[in-house]
């Protein structure tokens, strides 16, 4: 927590006045865990109202260590990530889950319309994504030979 500083300009505007004059208040509160609490909680109230970089000009985060609601904070966004994180890669896995089901589908079925797939065709089947293998799948059952996939193939 500092007075004064190079990122408040040399004619501070009025929000900067009121923060410097609260940030020196604060410095001159002779109790260093008082002084702490409440450099914390200015710090947090000035979020309502002032912009971040001017807050930071008198205030450090650092001061908000040791505040409960603040941990308590970090915690719930913290644990809002990880469940985010978790619910996306479980529809990623039920994703790839669906694409390597529908890739096995079509590779089964397509040498019963087409003939012996070639290497190029099984490749160009496999590289899909899982909209165009379910179309696939559908398409499949008009096709008459292995001219058919190379049409669908190359569209």
């Amino acid at each position: 927590m500092g007075t004064g500083s190079a990122a408040a300009a040399a004619k501070p505007s009025a929000d900067a006045e009121h923060l410097a004059l609260v940030a020196d208040r604060v410095a001159a509160i002779k109790n260093p865990v008082l002084q702490k609490e409440i450099a914390g909680g200015c710090h947090l109230l000035a979020g309502l109202g002032f912009p971040q970089e001017l807050i930071n000009a008198y205030f450090t985060m650092g001061i908000l260590d040791d505040s409960v609601t603040y941990q308590a904070a970090v915690a719930e966004y913290t644990r809002r990530g990880r469940l985010e994180g978790e619910r996306q890669g479980e529809q990623r896995g039920i994703h790839q889950g669906l694409q390597q089901e529908a890739q096995s589908l079509v590779l089964r079925q397509l040498p019963r319309r087409c003939g012996q797939l070639s290497h190029e065709q099984e490749l160009a089947v496999r590289a899909l994504p899982l909209e165009q293998l379910e179309a696939l799948a559908e398409a499949l059952l008009d096709f008459d030979g292995p001219e058919a996939l190379d049409a669908w193939l190359s569209v």
